[in-house]
């Protein structure tokens, strides 16, 4: 049977009154880990980008390059992700994730022989880029469709793997630069992001885990039946398609709207930081290993908070979007007090303060999503990307232009602060009007 359509089978299954639910288990554990590899290699990676292509960038156009190639990454993701939603309506989760998996290691591939910048914004920008978005709605669309009573602690736990590669990658590369050179260790990085297609293939349509559920009525039955999954005819026009996926009606509430540019502005001061920190402590004249020792330091704290959140959060319930908030509060601080000294001992101390508050940012804004959007997570999820990504696009290439035209980083981390400020404002006075209105 095509495990595009498992479904259709799936509503077979059940005597008229038992319900299908999703396990909550099971083979979800494997697509945790899936989910889990997915994002190690992915952020892992792009952890230690400043560090791997550092010197790239020395000998080309200086650090002005860095920001426009994860601008350009980063708008490759949001339009990829945007076309792999519209995918996941007529394929499987394994199909549209292999394809994912495929772009992205081919970008690994192309990215070893690249003379100049402009060569690297497309093989890691454009193609890896993409490849990466693709993997993304799959990975947490799959994902929410195994988990709903566990679904924060084990987001939490697959969150934790992906902590785990930045803190190795960072060494790892430092290592094998140092080892092999530039050009080996692109291609040894390209083989490790090759465990990229097993994450995928364990992506199991959920229909054929699905567990009966408890005896229930039998109007229940007909409302879960109408509710983990909507089964569309593959007749649709494309322009049917690309309507039912992009669900603008989603902009209509305010509150939703000032979720979504919340996050998105947050996300971008948190992955241009990731991937500038180590460029500003090249700048303080650090050596490859101090730098790689302070980006681990974070990862670590990073992991730290997330073992401890995901312990927390197996016993209790969180406020996914006021603990958002409060992180987002903190690291608006953190990123301009970072640049007060270029002290070792000092920024290793706010490097690690932020690795542990990071994990707020990372691994709440599914969850921070969903809340906001509870039974259309795949079409809040597609706007999420699109709007984030498209906002990296523009962003990271201004931050580019600043530190081009000033020659310092001081500014560069004031612009990643109003992003974190812009979050903080808008959801302060959406707190203020709508307690108001109650």
């Amino acid at each position: 049977m095509d495990e595009a359509f498992a479904h259709l089978e799936g509503n077979k299954q059940g005597d008229g009154k038992k319900a299908t639910v999703a396990p909550d288990g099971g083979w979800g554990y494997v697509v945790c880990i899936g989910v889990g590899f997915t994002f190690m290699l992915g952020f892992g990676s792009s952890n230690a980008f400043g560090i791997l292509f550092n010197s790239f960038f020395m000998e080309q156009d200086g650090a002005s390059g860095l920001p426009l190639v994860i601008g350009v990454y980063n708008g490759a993701l949001s339009i990829a992700g945007f076309l792999s939603g519209i995918a996941l309506k007529k394929y499987s989760f394994r199909q549209v994730g292999l394809v994912g998996a495929g772009l992205f290691v081919l970008g690994d591939i192309l990215t070893i022989f690249v003379q100049r910048t402009y060569q690297l914004v497309f093989t890691f920008g454009v193609i890896r880029g993409a490849g990466f978005g693709v993997m993304i709605p799959v990975s947490f669309t799959a994902f929410n469709c195994y988990f709903t009573k566990k679904r924060t602690a084990m987001m939490s736990a697959n969150q934790t793997m992906s902590s785990m590669a930045s803190i190795t990658f960072p060494i790892l590369v430092t290592f094998l630069l140092a080892e092999y050179g530039f050009r080996w260790t692109l291609a040894l990085v390209m083989a490790i992001d090759l465990h990229l297609l097993f994450a995928m293939i364990v992506m199991h349509p959920v229909e054929w885990h699905m567990i009966k559920a408890p005896e229930v009525k039998d109007d229940d039955v007909i409302e879960i039946k109408k509710s983990p999954l909507r089964h569309e005819s593959i007749q649709k026009s494309i322009i049917k398609i690309i309507y039912d996926n992009v669900e603008l009606d989603l902009l209509k509430d305010p509150k939703f709207v000032s979720t979504l540019v919340g996050l998105g502005f947050a996300f971008v001061s948190d992955v241009t930081y990731l991937a500038m920190e180590p460029m500003l402590l090249f700048s303080y004249q650090y050596s490859k290993m101090q730098v790689a020792t302070c980006v681990m330091a974070g990862a670590i704290a990073d992991l730290a908070a997330r073992f401890f959140l995901a312990v927390f959060t197996y016993f209790y319930t969180v406020d996914s979007r006021k603990v958002f908030f409060v992180g987002t509060f903190i690291t608006m601080i953190l990123r301009i007090v970072l640049i007060l000294s270029d002290n070792i001992t000092y920024v290793f101390a706010i490097t690690i303060i932020s690795g542990l508050v990071r994990c707020s940012v990372q691994v709440l804004f599914p969850l921070v999503l969903v809340t906001a959007a509870p039974d259309r997570f795949p079409a809040a999820l597609a706007l999420h990307i699109l709007f984030s990504g498209c906002l990296m696009l523009m962003a990271d290439p201004m931050i580019g232009v600043i530190y081009e035209a000033t020659g310092s980083y001081v500014n560069c981390f004031i612009a990643m602060s109003f992003c974190c400020l812009v979050c903080i404002v808008l959801w302060t006075v959406e707190y203020f009007v709508y307690r108001k209105k109650a």
